[in-house]
């Protein structure tokens, strides 16, 4: 519907002008058919097939014009030893071309560290059209593995500060879970996995 709605507030003119000129022609064939009594059905069937592919490029133009407008959202892991110790769940994106160094950000909010250690290969996964299950709105999706060669530390704080965080993420997962709210307000929920799954279950 979603997908309709946006159709119908952007190319509402076209749509009424096709079918304006579609109506004229059907009107013209019922009132004037010896119009029609000497045109070929080859060129008939050839201008129906063009037509047609002609309109299955149109939608299929505003399709994709549709899907590149969507919000876009970003879940982040960060793996170690094969196992997810940071996790946040559907954050905002604005752009694909982001993702990394967005991904990258999240994760030193979450640790407070600015020098994360990482393998030199990221992993960035598509997940297409997903519907938001509050508000029912539609968003592209997309999901981001970083894959840690050492836990990250706080930067600030005491040695006995650091290392309570460090344990934390030895014996666990530190999650983040942003919650939008219908009238368009973001707040954000953060929680602790101790059950050291080898890879945490993305929710839909």
């Amino acid at each position: 519907m979603q997908y309709l709605r946006y159709i119908l507030k952007h190319y509402l003119g076209q749509i009424l002008f096709a079918a304006l000129l579609f109506g004229a022609l059907v009107y013209a064939s019922a009132v004037k058919p010896e119009w029609h009594r000497d045109i070929a059905w080859v060129e008939a069937i050839a201008g129906a097939g063009t037509l047609f592919f002609a309109a299955f490029l149109w939608l299929n133009s505003m399709r994709r014009e549709w899907e590149n407008n969507l919000p876009k959202r970003i879940t982040v892991q960060y793996r170690w030893q094969g196992r997810n110790v940071m996790y946040c769940e559907n954050a905002l994106l604005v752009e694909e071309s982001d993702a990394r160094t967005w991904a990258l950000q999240i994760g030193q909010q979450m640790s407070g560290c600015q020098k994360l250690k990482f393998q030199p290969f990221f992993d960035l996964q598509k997940r297409g059209i997903q519907t938001e299950k509050q508000t029912g709105q539609k968003y592209k999706s997309f999901v981001l593995t970083y894959y840690l060669t050492e836990l990250p530390e706080p930067d600030q704080g005491t040695d006995e500060e650091k290392r309570a965080f460090k344990k934390r993420l030895e014996e666990g997962c530190i999650e983040r879970y942003p919650l939008y709210h219908p009238d368009g307000g973001v707040s954000m929920t953060d929680g602790y996995n101790t059950s050291r799954n080898p890879i945490m279950q993305i929710s839909t």
